[in-house]
């Protein structure tokens, strides 16, 4: 009887509550620090896509030196299609730009290179802007979440709670106070530990995350034993009747 009730009651709470005021629990110390700086953090790596558009007062410069024709640009609907008109980054950290020849993009934001390739492009026109926009900003969501897969990002910088309600959100079963990043770098990839049950990681460093991050989601130790969610509380309940019945029998 008492394991049945403690099966009705094995996951606590507190652990499915995001964002807890945890400054009252005995030797809390907050490990977040408040964020000085979001964007212009994530450097273009080997194998990403760079869209680059260069526009000026003359239609036939600008054909020199974009891939596809404006009204083509204009209809780039998804980031598969972006990749069709933007430049690969190979593995030498570099891009073949019409007329500059190999441009090194990489372990560099997308304003610097946009700055780089500005100061190119003056020595032999004037009147002119460069765009730089990276198209295969995605990320992937692994482990106890609903809808795990990898997702397109709007923009480079998005923060963790939006990430995992684009995954679904995470399961009854997911241990939401660790959960880990794992972050491509030029250097190499970093683990990003962050506990989401804890308010104070909002607006920190580790509140967002950047193209290529991977969110691993741990199930808890109760998964292994195959109870899943759809282990209803009625199921829970048809159990404790039982018990209940064979109690009142061997009386």
């Amino acid at each position: 009887m008492a394991i049945l009730i403690a099966m009705a009651s094995c996951i606590p709470q507190k652990k499915l509550i995001y964002m807890q005021d945890k400054s009252a629990e005995k030797e809390y110390s907050n490990p977040y620090q408040k964020a000085e700086q979001i964007t212009e953090l994530y450097k273009v790596q080997a194998g990403d896509y760079l869209y680059i558009k260069v526009n000026s007062t003359r239609e036939e410069i600008d054909k020199l030196y974009n891939l596809g024709s404006n009204q083509q640009l204009t209809q780039l609907g998804n980031a598969t299609s972006a990749k069709y008109f933007s430049y690969l980054v190979k593995d030498n950290g570099t891009i073949d730009f019409p007329y500059l020849g190999e441009v090194e993009v990489a372990g560099k934001t997308t304003t610097e290179i946009r700055h780089e390739i500005q100061a190119k492009l003056s020595r032999s026109m004037d009147s002119f802007s460069v765009q730089v926009v990276l198209t295969n900003a995605s990320f992937s969501v692994l482990g106890e979440v609903r809808k795990p897969g990898q997702y397109p990002m709007s923009r480079d910088q998005i923060t963790l709670f939006e990430a995992i309600s684009m995954a679904g959100d995470i399961t009854g079963f997911g241990k939401r106070n660790q959960i880990r990043i794992v972050r491509p770098t030029p250097g190499g990839s970093t683990t990003i530990n962050v506990d989401l049950t804890d308010k104070n990681v909002i607006d920190s460093q580790r509140y967002f995350i950047y193209p290529n991050d991977l969110i691993y989601v741990e199930p808890m130790a109760i998964k292994q034993y195959g109870i899943g969610e759809t282990f209803s509380f009625s199921m829970i309940s048809w159990l404790i009747s039982i018990g209940l019945f064979i109690n009142t029998l061997n009386k």
